[in-house]
């Protein structure tokens, strides 16, 4: 990828003042519009990107998403769209609060309101995203942007698919720690899709960790397809079981039981009470998924991951590694008797 440096201006208006984000298909600027006199960012794709027609079709739907939204208080506003020859230019808000990562690990698991005034304006921006048949697929804490003033605007429509005419709906990609089952098994993706990893993230939010953790991006992978979470109150006990309710039923595997739509995650969030008590949540412990046949592959920013051959398979959630945790107890019982 070309290299760009501080104080060079793109298209005769943007001075670049210093790179804010960096990834395998683009770079971002935070940079100064001379015509303006404000303080914008600038996501340069990367000119081996553009070139492809794949890249050309992202690029497509991220200004339409993008422009379609721009409306939303709780979306980052697209100011302009630049294409000259290989490169091609992004203006956007500059959000300079950091993110919803950068405060989950300054100050770990949030608290029963803040999890309802970020996760609820989240819900704000997915919906009418999904109204306007818009699926983000890369739902995640970096791509949760905060104003210094602590809005929430939700950005990085990068690989965002229309739902109703896109080619890339059915690719495994995103970010193997929020990605919903159906896509890492190359399936359509829905706004149910949105919705699971919105699920991993409020659980995240909830317990001070994911639910799923493996050092391999093939492994995390294969616990989203096949194991069951921990009960989020196992982690934390003070968590409401309204709310875990919730966070189940939005990790669902199979898209059939989870929410509908953000619109009733979001409802059923606001009702929550600390001191509620319902009926604990009956996650499903079977799940079938019907994968092409062939290794399936993960986009982990520029690396691939492989996956093994799973072809028509139905996955059972094992509790294999908690019956001999059991047996080992019983020996040890016995042992000392």
């Amino acid at each position: 990828m070309k290299q760009y440096e501080k104080g060079q201006i793109l298209a005769d208006r943007y001075e670049l003042i210093e790179a804010i984000g960096k990834g395998g298909m683009a770079s971002v600027f935070k940079a100064f519009d001379i015509y303006t006199k404000t303080i914008v960012a600038v996501k340069i794709l990367a000119p081996e990107i553009v070139l492809k027609p794949v890249g050309q079709e992202r690029f497509e739907v991220e200004k339409e998403a993008f422009a379609k939204l721009g409306l939303n208080p709780n979306v980052v506003k697209l100011f302009d769209v630049i294409q000259s020859g290989d490169e091609w230019y992004i203006i956007l808000e500059c959000v300079e609060g950091g993110t919803l990562k950068d405060k989950y690990q300054n100050f770990g698991a949030m608290t029963l309101r803040e999890l309802k005034y970020y996760f609820s304006k989240i819900c704000d921006a997915l919906s009418e995203a999904h109204k306007l048949k818009i699926i983000h697929r890369d739902i995640k804490p970096d791509n949760v942007l905060l104003t210094q003033s602590g809005e929430v605007k939700l950005g990085d429509f990068g690989i965002s698919v229309m739902e109703d005419r896109s080619t890339e709906t059915e690719k495994a990609i995103g970010t193997p720690k929020y990605m919903p089952p159906e896509i890492i098994a190359a399936q359509k993706a829905t706004p149910k899709s949105d919705i699971y990893s919105l699920g991993i993230m409020l659980y995240e939010f909830s317990t001070g960790i994911a639910p799923f953790i493996h050092k391999e991006a093939n492994g995390i992978a294969l616990k989203h397809l096949k194991e069951t979470p921990t009960l989020p109150k196992l982690i934390n006990p003070s968590i409401p079981q309204s709310l875990e309710n919730i966070i189940l039923k939005m990790i669902e595997k199979e898209p059939l039981y989870r929410y509908e739509s953000v619109d009733e995650v979001k409802r059923d969030l606001l009702k929550v009470k600390q001191t509620d008590s319902p009926k604990p949540y009956n996650y499903h412990k079977k799940v079938t998924l019907n994968m092409k046949e062939g290794q399936k592959t993960i986009k982990v920013g520029t690396t691939y991951d492989k996956l093994p051959v799973i072809a028509k398979s139905a996955f059972s959630f094992s509790f294999t590694l908690i019956f001999l945790f059991l047996i080992l107890i019983l020996v040890a019982v016995l042992v000392f008797i």
